[in-house]
Formats: C-alpha cells, sequence, structure tokens
C-alpha cells in the first residue's frame, strides 16, 4: 500500500487522469484518488507510482502527514476500529483512514465536520 501527496488536480477530469496513470502501473491492484491524496493497494514501487503522476501532467510525493487528525473516544475493541474505518473510507473524498482506539489519521479531501459527522453517525465520538 502507498499514500501519495498530490498537487496541481483542480477538477474530476484532474483525478481520472491521475487515476488511469495509477491504474497503469504494473504492481498496482486498486486505486482511490482525491484532489489531494492517492491511495494504492499493490506492489508497485512508490517511484513508478510517482513517475506515473508525474507523466501525467502533476507533481506527487509520498504521504507522510495525513490531512486531517481526529481524537477519538468510545471506541472499545478491534471491531469498534473497523465499524469506524469502514465508515470513513466510505466517504467520497476519503481515500485512506488508519484508525486506532484512540485517534485517525485521514488521508482525502473532507472537512473535518463531514469527518466527525460520519464517527459520531457510526456511534462514536470524535473532536
Amino acid at each position: 500500500m502507498t499514500l501519495l501527496k498530490l498537487n496541481d488536480l483542480s477538477c474530476q477530469h484532474c483525478v481520472k487522469s491521475v487515476t488511469n496513470a495509477l491504474s497503469a502501473v504494473a504492481g498496482v491492484e486498486n486505486v482511490k484518488v482525491s484532489l489531494h491524496y492517492a491511495y494504492v493497494e499493490g506492489n508497485a514501487d512508490s517511484e513508478a507510482l510517482i513517475k506515473a503522476v508525474v507523466d501525467a501532467g502533476y507533481q506527487a510525493e509520498v504521504a507522510t502527514e495525513p490531512a486531517q487528525t481526529l481524537s477519538l473516544s468510545g471506541l472499545n475493541c478491534q471491531h469498534c476500529v473497523n465499524s469506524v474505518k469502514n465508515a470513513l473510507e466510505k466517504l467520497p473524498d476519503v481515500v485512506f483512514a488508519d484508525v486506532e482506539k484512540t485517534s485517525a489519521k485521514i488521508y482525502g479531501d473532507a472537512a473535518l465536520e463531514t469527518l466527525i459527522h460520519c464517527v459520531e453517525q457510526a456511534g462514536y465520538s470524535a473532536k
């Protein structure tokens, strides 16, 4: 799995162009792209992924920081963690969520209020 931070994307056409470019890289099994992040499953080399994005006319680097970080409460077990992760990753502007019992790192373009509401709809608390 590789997370990329993207630059220079401004519309859904850009998102589709990057999705197509990443999907064509050998070893890529699944891709989810937003305006600022890409989540790539498979065994493709990160440098090959970055090159594909650059060749498509955009900029990319390996993501080291999430777009949003939430403090969570009410998660007591792995089932709770999985429930929040699944709920967050169903949002169209979330490409990946790294969820633990007390925090979530979200990669994507979803607004903070949307993320908090999503966690609350799943039955937990977030801020």
